[in-house]
């Protein structure tokens, strides 16, 4: 949890003051002091394109937006998250729910909804509404955060680097949120290098393709699906997911032999790797030349039981 702001006592701090030598102090108390003797701050900078748009309808170039800018509001979803934090999450809600009727383009509302739902472990809702926040206001720092970690506890790590990687395009290198965001990039990149032998753009373009190729497999498509399951492995070969899937392909085509030699390979990746274990089972039941019949296949998403079972 983060300190409380150092100015008010009060708010959780998110942003580094120039005025304060450099201290972290909250939204609210950073909106107070803003002014000309800010300069280059970031949030100043944002701040006037934000009242610029927002006080001349109609003429928003492309690619801009508008963001209320309520205090109001704010102190009010401050105070409901205050009291979530402190275990309670039920007594927010009406707030939030208020609020998300009366301000429904509001983006600090959208990602108090997000938090209240995270922290309720539905991750895929609070997901949702971070998402409206930042489609709302694209430089919101902490929605942004929160949304890599709620994508981290889908284990869509995918989806989690990129979002820790906006966190850090558009945060100031000071922020704590930008250095945990940083800090967890290098450890997957570190991670990944050792597992699976490539950088982290190599990676996250392979688990694009393998995303494509996975759904190709849910809808039946083998042979399309195994050609993308085999490009996967042709840039990455040290991925048991991607063997384990292609032995599956192969074994609904009827190629038994080359299917085990698949899982097999799998377990050599990864001897724990229990969903090849069960495949292997199931694969040796079927006859050289005959499609699977057996149902029960355990399909593989990239990496994400390794994942869970090393968390």
């Amino acid at each position: 949890m983060k300190s409380k702001c150092p100015l008010c006592g009060k708010r959780k701090v998110q942003r580094s003051c120039g005025q304060h030598r450099g201290e972290l102090i909250c939204s609210r108390c950073c909106d107070g002091l803003r002014g000309s003797e800010c300069g280059d701050c970031r949030s100043m900078k944002e701040s006037q394109k934000y009242r610029t748009a927002h006080s001349t309808p109609g003429a928003i170039p492309e690619g801009h937006f508008f963001a209320e800018l309520d205090p109001e509001v704010e102190h009010a979803v401050d105070s409901a998250l205050q009291q979530a934090q402190h275990g309670a999450v039920e007594k927010a809600w009406p707030v939030i729910n208020r609020l998300h009727r009366e301000h429904p383009r509001n983006h600090t509302v959208y990602y108090a909804m997000g938090t209240l739902y995270a922290l309720q472990e539905e991750y895929d809702k609070a997901g949702k509404c971070f998402d409206e926040a930042i489609a709302i206001f694209p430089y919101m720092l902490e929605a942004h955060f929160n949304r890599a970690v709620a994508f981290q506890k889908q284990l869509d790590i995918k989806n989690a680097i990129r979002a820790f990687r906006k966190v850090v395009e558009i945060g100031p290198p000071d922020d704590s949120e930008v250095r945990k965001a940083r800090s967890f990039i290098n450890d997957m990149e570190e991670t990944i290098r050792a597992n699976n032998g490539v950088d982290l753009d190599a990676y996250l373009e392979t688990m694009d393709e393998f995303d494509q190729a996975f759904e190709r497999f849910r809808r039946g498509e083998w042979t399309s699906a195994l050609a993308g399951f085999r490009a996967v492995a042709a840039k990455t070969d040290r991925n048991a997911p991607t063997h384990g899937n292609m032995g599956l392909c192969l074994a609904q085509l009827g190629r038994k032999a080359e299917a085990l030699a698949e899982i097999d390979r799998a377990l050599e990746i990864d001897p724990d790797y229990q969903p090849a274990r069960i495949n292997r089972t199931i694969i040796e039941t079927m006859e050289e030349g005959k499609p699977l019949q057996v149902a029960g296949g355990v399909e593989i998403e990239y990496n994400k039981q390794r994942v869970q079972r090393e968390k």
